[in-house]
């Protein structure tokens, strides 16, 4: 049986709800945050998905243009990301009320187009806003509204039917959505769930900061076995085992040199993964017949609960067939490995968006084998000079090793020239740019890795937009080269390995 965990949402109102309303805004000088906005939806961590939908009739009066809007959508945005608070999508209607389109609240044309986009569970769901248009917007779902004292709250407050859930500020707010949360993915609920089917021999997918895993028993072959099946995976490319504590070492590793006590230290949880000796107890379908194991301590919530309630080390590669994109997103898991999976937990897009990086401790000290989501000038900041590659002929020794591996099914050209690929029109051709578009050439379809040219939202933004070129039918994609320090070594080399010509 396949059991699919949707996630609830959060639709917020933008003026008056998230900034204070100061009317017709045009640009980011004028926007003030209400204090408590940013604190108060850090304390959701991922558990909702956040969008923000807005009625901006000043469009509709000629009074703002779309690309003032827009701006200031994006501010918006880019100051809670800064914060650690992802908003998945911003919605707007540009109309005014007399001119009767299907978007203006309370009609749910954006609430039901979310819904659609990003398999959201709206009975759990909630609508938060200062007019009582938010909380009618909410009952047309079957979601919950709370009503908001901030902006337009205390103009609008008697025309609120009884009953209705009502919150002096965004923090009361929520306390209400926390307090009604319920079980959700708690131990009585998918979480919960997950972790029988570990315990039984299943496989499940699972959320980490860094891809969706794919996690069986790490101590029971016939189900890692499976994820092998599942994943049409080599077997001697081997999988990494995720702990919840360092105290978990135990049960996997000999021994821990004293380099990488110091990384556990500073890095766990987190996206890095130690290659260590194994204990015999280790499966050898774990390790690919190899004498050392790769292990680390995820930081995404769901990912340590499920390890905690499965009470047994979990051995995950990315939730995806062998050769092609990890997955960022539940949906990814879902497009790719469909029924083949007992459960797919959904914990939101993942933070970091590119795989750990592993650090081997074998013979001759501390090596890297591949970049990730922790920088080599972090690593070697704790622990001093760290050799980069894998040693002559040595076999492959931790995950995505192999040169052809993250390959999508479009062919994609890493080393290129303008001249050299000019589009004659007959061919279509998608660009994934760095953070700007060449203005010479004309694409089918382009994607920004980051508008800001920031290492940090390019990895994330990697996996997730080479997959949508893929999904195009296009004929090529190109791909602009990223500077290779920090995380940039990480997206480089996941370009090389996904191009046609890279390795």
């Amino acid at each position: 049986m396949t059991f699919s965990s949707r996630r609830p949402a959060i639709f917020l109102d933008r003026d008056g709800t998230l900034i204070e309303d100061r009317g017709y805004l045009r640009h980011p000088s004028e926007v003030v945050f209400y204090r408590d906005t940013i604190d108060s939806l850090r304390r959701l961590k991922d558990r909702y998905l956040l969008f923000i939908v807005t009625n901006q009739s000043g469009i509709g009066l000629g009074i703002l243009k779309h690309e003032d809007v827009e701006r200031i959508n994006q501010f918006v945005v880019d100051t809670l990301a800064r914060e650690g608070v992802t908003i998945s999508a911003v919605y707007y209607c540009p109309h005014i009320r007399d001119q009767g389109c299907e978007c203006i609240k309370p009609t749910p044309y954006f609430v039901l187009k979310a819904a659609r986009e990003f398999d959201l569970d709206l009975p759990r769901s909630f609508s938060i806003g200062d007019h009582s248009h938010d909380v009618e917007l909410a009952k047309n779902v079957g979601a919950q509204g709370i009503f908001l004292l901030t902006g337009h709250g205390q103009k609008h407050l008697h025309e609120l039917p009884p009953g209705v859930l009502v919150a002096e500020n965004m923090e009361e707010a929520i306390d209400i959505v926390l307090k009604r949360d319920g079980p959700s993915q708690k131990k009585t609920g998918f979480i919960g769930k997950a972790a029988e089917i570990i315990k039984r021999g299943g496989i499940v997918a699972f959320p980490t900061e860094t891809v969706y895993g794919l996690g069986a028993d790490a101590f029971n072959p016939l189900a890692v076995a499976r994820i092998f099946e599942v994943k049409k995976r080599p077997s001697f490319d081997p999988l990494i085992i995720h702990i919840a504590r360092p105290s978990d070492l135990e049960k996997i590793v000999l021994n821990i040199p004293s380099k990488a006590k110091k990384l556990i230290d500073r890095f766990w949880p987190g996206p890095l993964t130690l290659v260590l000796p194994k204990r015999q107890e280790v499966p050898d379908i774990v390790t690919a017949g190899l004498p050392m194991v790769a292990v680390r301590i995820p930081s995404h919530p769901i990912a340590l609960e499920l390890i905690e309630l499965a009470d047994c080390p979990i051995a995950a590669p990315s939730a995806n067939p062998f050769g092609y994109l990890s997955p960022t997103t539940a949906q990814h898991v879902r497009e790719q490995l469909g029924d083949e999976v007992d459960l797919i937990l959904d914990g939101g897009p993942c933070e970091v968006g590119v795989e750990s990086t592993i650090v081997s401790f074998g013979e001759g000290g501390p090596r890297l084998l591949r970049p990730g989501g922790i920088p080599l000038e972090e690593i070697e900041s704790v622990i001093g000079k760290v050799v980069v590659g894998a040693m002559n002929n040595e076999k492959v020794s931790a995950p995505g090793m192999l040169p052809k591996h993250y390959a999508p099914r479009t062919p994609i050209l890493l080393d290129w020239r303008e001249e050299d690929v000019a589009n004659d029109g007959k061919r279509k051709v998608g660009l994934l740019a760095f953070h700007q578009i060449s203005p010479s050439l004309k694409f089918n379809q382009v994607e920004i890795l980051s508008e800001r040219g920031d290492l940090r939202e390019a990895a994330a933004n990697l996996f997730s937009a080479i997959q949508r070129l893929d999904g195009l039918g296009l004929d090529l994609i190109l791909a602009e080269s990223v500077p290779e320090v920090g995380l940039g070594r990480a997206i480089m080399d996941r370009l090389r390995r996904a191009s046609s010509i890279g390795g």
